[in-house]
């Protein structure tokens, strides 16, 4: 399955830049020893029934930065809903691995969900991950339905067509 998310995903993001995918999650659940801030370790198999948002940043990649605006659109239209975003923080340089930097950080930048620390880049590895930002949107039954890499704009249509996304997931039946 690893692999297979990233192939389909690789040939049909020209054609398709918010990819409807219908597999399971890469990873069952988050690494045990991983260290989370603003929540306590989150474990997929508790959030079935829940939309789940993973996105994967470093917090100088100023890609990444420029998707902030979205992701505190999405906690706000979101926030009475069944739909949980957690941040996948996953270092591309050393400095990025200092963990009250990344806390200090997601507080400056108004990012209130739960962040998962990935320093050793098991959990961008597990879910093939190949830039910065990437964004996965999971089904209330844990399947990926749909991905994207690489920058959202508030003005631009790729975050309607997320939310438009997130609104039918949260739709759906449980």
């Amino acid at each position: 399955m690893k692999g297979r998310v990233a192939v389909i995903l690789g040939a049909m993001l020209v054609l398709a830049p918010l990819l409807r995918a219908e597999e399971p999650a890469p990873a069952a659940e988050f690494p045990k020893e991983s260290k989370w801030l603003q929540s306590d370790s989150l474990r997929f198999e508790d959030l079935r029934g829940r939309v789940v948002v993973v996105h994967f940043w470093t917090f100088s990649c100023v890609n990444c930065q420029h998707n902030y605006p979205v992701y505190k659109n999405w906690q706000t239209k979101f926030k009475d809903a069944k739909l949980t975003i957690i941040g996948v923080h996953s270092p591309e340089f050393q400095v990025e691995m200092d963990v009250k930097r990344v806390e200090a950080k997601a507080r400056a930048n108004g990012l209130k969900f739960p962040i998962v620390i990935d320093n050793d880049l098991a959990i961008w590895k597990e879910w093939n991950v190949r830039y910065w930002p990437t964004v996965f949107l999971i089904d209330k039954k844990g399947k990926v339905r749909y991905y994207w890499e690489g920058e959202m704009h508030l003005d631009k249509p790729e975050p309607k067509r997320f939310a438009a996304a997130i609104d039918e997931l949260l739709g759906e039946k449980d």
